[in-house]
């Protein structure tokens, strides 16, 4: 992009220090007003915006050829669309009825007692 703003610059400066030479002889043999020269040339600005002033006054035999540069702005705007999707767990609860038989290990409950047994006379 740089390059062909480099090149097309060199060319617009060809051609006026060219037509310069050119509008000095014929400036001489014309009568009347001299007509404006209307340059357009169009930018593309995506973020930043850099404005030129450029003068040039040319003065043939007492005359005025007023230069209007126009620059065209073309601001650019590019969107991005972020979707964000918000997920969110809603429980739905079915009833299923699930029987099984675990068997356990056999436990063992033990248990003693002591009884006294007296032999003999009881008194």
């Amino acid at each position: 992009m740089k390059s062909i703003t480099a090149v097309s610059a060199a060319l617009i400066a060809a051609v006026s220090f060219m037509g310069t030479s050119d509008a000095a002889n014929a400036g001489c043999r014309s009568c009347g007003p001299v007509a404006p020269v209307y340059k357009y040339r169009t930018v593309n600005k995506v973020s930043h915006m850099t404005q030129y002033r450029d003068v040039r006054r040319t003065n043939y035999v007492h005359k005025t050829r007023h230069i209007y540069n126009v620059t065209r702005v073309r601001p650019i705007v590019q969107v991005h669309t972020v979707t964000r999707v918000h997920h969110h767990s809603v429980p739905v609860i079915h009833n299923v009825s699930v029987s099984s038989v675990q068997r356990l290990p056999t436990q063992y409950v033990h248990s003693n007692s002591v009884r006294n047994v007296y032999h003999g006379c009881g008194c």
